[in-house]
């Protein structure tokens, strides 16, 4: 049986990008990053990977879920509106995950984009990102603040 898109059968939101975290999330279940693990040497790599690139064949990849909480590596501010519709100024930039021993790239929300700086701690959101030509919330993921 064919996997149907969340995004083609969805008439208020569609995903950002489908396999980069869970949605919808049950009442009380918290957003995660999906990843892929290889078994073989032990790597860790967002977004996933069918296929570890130190390992090549000999690597089994298994997906995992990314630990919520990370401490910003670097980050900048835009003072441009994005070509995808983001609204200026935003921050984003990379995001250590020292549980999981990976480096994410994604956006800062929670506070004034001049606000974040590396050493940072943060904490994953998934959430409305923007809104598109159709109407529909286009839900991706973010870091905030921990408070």
């Amino acid at each position: 049986m064919e996997k149907t898109s969340l995004n083609e059968t969805n008439l208020t939101w569609s995903l950002v990008e489908e396999g980069l975290f869970e949605y919808p999330l049950a009442n009380d279940q918290l957003s995660a990053l999906l990843a892929s693990h290889c078994k073989n040497c032990g790597k860790t790599f967002f977004p996933k990977r069918p296929l570890c690139p130190f390992c090549f064949e000999k690597g089994e990849m298994e997906e995992i879920k990314l630990d919520r909480r990370g401490i910003i590596y670097a980050c900048t501010v835009i003072h441009r509106n994005s070509p995808t519709g983001i609204i200026a100024p935003y921050a984003y930039g990379y995001v250590d995950i020292p549980v999981n021993k990976v480096r994410v790239f994604g956006l800062f929300t929670g506070g004034d984009p001049l606000s974040f700086v590396p050493g940072q701690e943060v904490e994953l959101v998934v959430d409305p990102i923007k809104v598109d030509h159709q109407g529909k919330q286009i839900i991706g993921y973010r870091f905030k603040p921990l408070s």
